[in-house]
């Protein structure tokens, strides 16, 4: 590994990009990414200013996590120094009565347990001229010279590998099922876009930019199969090796070992999530690595990418000339607030906003009666009692409408 680079754009540099390409702003590709999950919270993040900017448990840990892998890379601290990082952030959090919480213990115990493997075996890419939050520059729609809108972004980690490859590398620590297959366009937009940048920055082909995310909650595990060829599959870090159990038990069989010994040997490699206690023989028929989501980056897609952010940008220039009252009323047409939506109830930073609370409670506000009844007792409310046993359905519908 050689030099590392780390550079961050002051406000100076900013404003010199806004003149040198006549743009009144440089975009952020989280700005649209706002107005895509939510156009209130765009509204009054970005152009009221009147709702904070919120925290939740995965920003909090997602920080710690790019930072303790921002050291690794950049070589500051080996994996042992890295877990122990890891370790005492958790212990801060645990420790901390005002710390934001995961939903569930299942979730917070599959976290936690899958990031700290993650800075137990990780492993380091191998390559040159590592940069760490790199800034990348994007232009979008018009000309070279004058485009209509330009970006600004921070990659995790670049470098160079030993195929000459420029390899871009995003860290994940959410769940793989949010970048299924149907998801993964949506997902791959801001990598895609740092790619274009590279392409247009230094002038690099497409087909030498490799695009990756480093899903840091699972490993890719390599297994032997009984015909001798080796196959892969995707697990969670902390239970890869009880998901092995089955063919665990099939090579187990093989080595002449009887059932018995071979489910206790198998649960003690389950508690350890390591195969430490296995025969040799069986342990070097496994092997785990990172599991990486390639992207595959062409001509075709990105420039695809480029007119669909063309286009979701002229609509943002659209909402921001509009008037408050027609913000609001073209936000709450295209983007309703939903309570069951988990990015609206726990993640918006308008729909967990003080303000929107008070608001909605405004609207629902008590139920006030027009008028009153008055229990004295015979009446109208006696027919709703459960205890009134002495009347029938007959008398109630004629005292109900007397």
């Amino acid at each position: 590994m050689e030099e590392i680079y780390q550079l961050r754009l002051n406000k100076e540099q900013r404003k010199a990009l806004e003149k040198k390409y006549g743009v009144d702003r440089i975009w952020s590709f989280s700005r649209l990414q706002t107005f895509h999950n939510c156009i209130q919270e765009y509204v009054h993040l970005y152009l009221r200013h009147d709702v904070p900017r919120t925290d939740n448990v995965y920003t909090i840990f997602g920080s710690e996590v790019h930072d303790i892998t921002e050291g690794l890379t950049k070589k500051e601290f080996d994996l042992t120094s890295a877990k122990s990082l890891w370790d005492n952030f958790v212990k801060r959090w645990e420790n901390d009565p005002d710390g934001l919480r995961f939903d569930t213990e299942k979730i917070k115990q599959g976290y936690i347990g899958n990031l700290g493997h993650y800075f137990t075996h990780t492993n380091i890419p191998e390559g040159s001229k590592f940069h760490t939050e790199l800034p990348v520059m994007t232009k979008v729609g018009g000309t070279k010279e004058k485009p209509h809108y330009v970006f600004v972004g921070y990659i995790d980690t670049e470098y160079i590998d030993k195929e000459g490859n420029v390899v871009l590398v995003d860290y994940k620590s959410s769940s793989k099922s949010s970048f299924s297959k149907s998801k993964l366009p949506e997902k791959s937009m801001q990598l895609m876009l740092y790619s274009i940048g590279i392409h247009q920055q230094e002038n690099i082909p497409y087909e030498k930019i490799k695009a990756r995310f480093d899903m840091m909650k699972y490993v890719t595990v390599h297994y032997k199969q009984e015909n001798g060829k080796w196959n892969t599959s995707v697990q969670e870090r902390s239970i890869w090796v009880l998901k092995m159990q089955k063919k665990l038990e099939t090579k187990l069989k093989k080595l002449g070992i009887d059932k018995e010994e071979a489910r206790k040997l198998i649960q003690i490699a389950s508690l350890a999530n390591n195969m430490d206690n296995l025969p040799k023989e069986v342990q070097d028929q496994f092997y785990i690595t990172n599991y990486y989501i390639e992207l595959d980056i062409n001509e075709d897609d990105c420039n695809d990418l480029l007119r669909k952010i063309e286009k979701q940008c002229d609509e943002i220039i659209e909402l921001e000339q509009l008037s408050p009252d027609a913000q609001d009323s073209f936000a709450d047409v295209n983007h309703h607030y939903n309570p069951d939506d988990y990015y609206d109830k726990k993640l918006c930073a308008y729909h967990t906003s003080a303000k929107f609370l008070e608001q909605e409670k405004t609207l629902i506000g008590e139920p006030q009666s027009e008028f009153k009844i008055e229990d004295k007792g015979n009446d109208v409310l006696d027919l709703f009692k459960s205890d009134n046993k002495e009347r029938n359905d007959e008398i109630l519908m004629k005292e109900l409408f007397a």
